[in-house]
């Protein structure tokens, strides 16, 4: 491993607190070292209280920052005379060492610090440096992990057993200290969890971590083969089967992600070694201590024998005041060596992800060594329902509602389609917008934002962009059908073939081949809902309009027809009739000015011509839609809705 210290970029002449937040980056940068916020760093130094009296502080990481992203308010600054002094106790429990690191803020409304701050606190040094390297832990889950540490490093690194992290682990270290030891060594390799490396210059601490794991990375490289990950993936209705039945197991809805591919001899045997123990302890808060394996055409059964497990590894716990958590896997192995990992929102789900290519990793090279030997069942549990976990799992907000769903947007550059995707989006929802314009891309352009450039026309491109969807994100519970176009008209005898064909091809048939396409996904979707965009038009048509007013009107009978056809499936179907919605595409000013004109009115006028006087936008027509997918009308379908401000000939 090279160091990425660069002199030009570290702040020069820097307090103690912006040169930590330097070298924490650097650290935090390198997912091999600390993945999705494993690991933290401190800083020990001199802060003035209100009194202007100078007091002992140490900055440390806050939970749930990322090391390689956060700048000083990732870190809590703490009493460091009173944490030393918790590190005096002999005994703490979790709950009172959680209420003294609160006492022990200088700013009461600072985040919660890393659970390791009296270890940190112990440590005489300015700098400390924790990582969760995953070259260290390989070797460490080694059946003679030990023995190959000290091989590598010598006595100039401490291998110490295994404990619990928090006050457990800060004894240990008191332990090291009070004998003398740790200042004869360069770093503490703790077992199965992870690295700590310390002095007083930031990038002496810094170098020494990028030191100790090159060293153990240097040891695999001439050791073990590179592990032969591939990318082969499940098919989209592979992938949506399995997403189907892991959600119902969660009693909610999950995104699914591919990961990477093992070869189909090696399922069994890293199933077995998965069972050994996770890479590191908190490995098992993101996915718990094992996955399930799962065949392609029938995932129900292998995902049933995972609750099975799972229940019974709970219940061997022999605790009455625990309350199991939900027993879905966070990751599966299909038989072919495909793989999944399930979350209940897209930054759960890949971190599951993330964690189930390091595990294989992990697994694969120290397979070649021996085997797999991580922390045993008990420890694991003990971490999974350890009450500092339980508390902060409580902590988090609730979930968007629809988070973990899968919505697609058919017509969602501009207008209605983009209000829509923007608010499902906010809701939780994972979003893809389809549009012939290109401006979908760029517009939609986030994780579980995306864009796709399709003809809605082209059956085939739309069957591969659903294809594509599903793939990437699991399934397909709800879809928007938007796009449509309007031409100014002509009376009847006057309209041209090309204008009908066009408007009933767009606002019409390709709806037909959108639906066709989506519904075998969706009848694997949660509550999944479809909703057209049709229009006033549908129950009071205009006179010149009537290519649009027909296929509108033709698409209400559609959405109609599969109610029928679909509610034995559970999809609900509805459309929403929009008018005077004026900040859309559709309205171009000649649009606007010809039907101003054959309603006798002059724009400003006709703009505002309903019956309650209000200016109707995209984001009201979002509004309704979103309250037939979201459960505000989970018992509705074959419904259609008004958003038009009241209209007499509607009413």
């Amino acid at each position: 491993m090279l160091s990425l210290w660069n002199d030009r970029e570290a702040p020069e002449g820097a307090d103690v607190l912006s040169m930590r937040v330097y070298s924490s980056r650097l650290i935090g940068l390198d997912r091999s070292l600390v993945l999705h916020g494993g690991g933290n760093t401190s800083a020990k130094g001199l802060i003035v209280d209100r009194f202007g009296q100078n007091r002992s502080a140490m900055w440390i990481k806050a939970s749930g920052f990322d090391l390689g992203t956060m700048g000083e308010e990732g870190f809590t600054a703490l009493d460091l005379e009173r944490v030393r002094r918790l590190g005096e106790l002999d005994i703490l429990s979790d709950a009172d060492m959680v209420k003294e690191l609160k006492i022990a803020r200088f700013d009461p409304d600072a985040a919660a610090a890393s659970i390791e701050a009296i270890v940190h606190a112990l440590i005489p040094f300015t700098f400390v440096d924790h990582s969760h390297a995953d070259a260290v832990l390989t070797i460490s889950n080694t059946p003679d992990g030990t023995r190959r540490l000290d091989e590598i490093y010598g006595p100039s690194v401490r291998i110490l057993p295994y404990v619990k992290p928090g006050f457990d682990l800060a004894l240990q270290i008191r332990a090291l200290i009070r004998r003398g030891e740790l200042s004869n060594c360069d770093a503490l390799i703790l077992e199965h969890h992870g690295v700590f490396t310390f002095s007083n210059d930031a990038r002496a601490s810094y170098e020494k971590m990028i030191e100790v794991v090159g060293k153990a990375a240097d040891y695999l490289a001439a050791n073990v083969t590179p592990p032969p990950l591939g990318e082969a993936g499940l098919t989209a209705m592979e992938t949506a089967r399995a997403r189907h039945c892991a959600s119902h197991l969660a009693g909610r809805a999950l995104i699914a992600l591919s990961g990477p591919s093992v070869a189909e001899d090696m399922v069994d045997r890293l199933a077995d070694l998965a069972r050994n123990g996770t890479v590191t302890p908190e490995h098992v808060i993101h996915n718990k201590p094992f996955p399930a394996v799962l065949d392609r055409s029938t995932p129900s059964d292998g995902l049933n024998a995972f609750a099975e497990d799972y229940r019974a590894y709970f219940m061997r716990a022999g605790d009455p005041n625990l309350q199991m958590l939900s027993p879905f896997p966070h990751w599966a192995f299909s038989k072919d060596g495909a793989t999944l990992a399930f979350g209940p929102n897209l930054k759960r789900a890949t971190i599951s992800a993330d964690v189930v290519r390091v595990t294989l990793e992990a697994l694969l090279q120290a397979d070649q060594m021996g085997g797999w030997q991580g922390l045993p069942e008990h420890d694991l549990r003990a971490l999974e329902y350890w009450e500092l976990e339980q508390a902060k799992l409580k902590r988090q907000p609730a979930d968007p509602v629809l988070a973990g769903k899968i919505a697609v947007v058919a017509g969602s550059a501009t207008g209605i389609g983009l209000a829509t995707a923007k608010m499902l989006n906010a809701k939780g929802a994972a979003v893809i917008g389809l549009d012939i314009d290109p401006a979908v891309s760029t517009t939609f352009s986030a994780d579980g934002f995306e864009g796709f450039v399709v003809d809605l026309r082209d059956e085939k491109s739309v069957a591969n962009a659903l294809d594509r969807v599903v793939r990437t994100y699991g399934g397909l519970d709800i879809l928007v059908c938007n796009a449509g176009i309007f031409r100014t008209g002509s009376k009847i005898e006057e309209l041209d073939d090309t204008t009908w064909d066009l408007t009933l091809d767009i606002n019409l048939t390709a709806h037909r081949k959108l639906l066709k396409c989506a519904i075998p996904y969706l009848k694997l979707g949660i509550d999944p809902s479809v909703v057209f965009v049709a229009s006033r038009n549908v129950t009071a048509p205009g006179a010149g309009a009537a290519a649009y007013s027909v296929s509108k009107a033709g698409l209400t009978q559609l959405m109609r027809v599969a109610a029928l056809e679909y509610s034995g499936d559970g999809i609900a179907f509805n459309a929403v009739h929009p008018d005077a919605v004026f900040d859309t595409r559709l309205w171009t000013p000649d649009a606007l000015e010809a039907s101003a004109k054959r309603y006798g009115m002059d724009v400003e006028k006709y703009k505002k011509r309903n019956l309650l006087h209000r200016d109707i936008r995209s984001t009201d027509v979002a509004t309704a839609i979103i309250a037939f997918v979201d459960g505000t009308l989970r018992c509705t379908t074959g419904c259609q809705l008004p958003v038009d401000g009241g209209n007499e000939r509607v009413i």
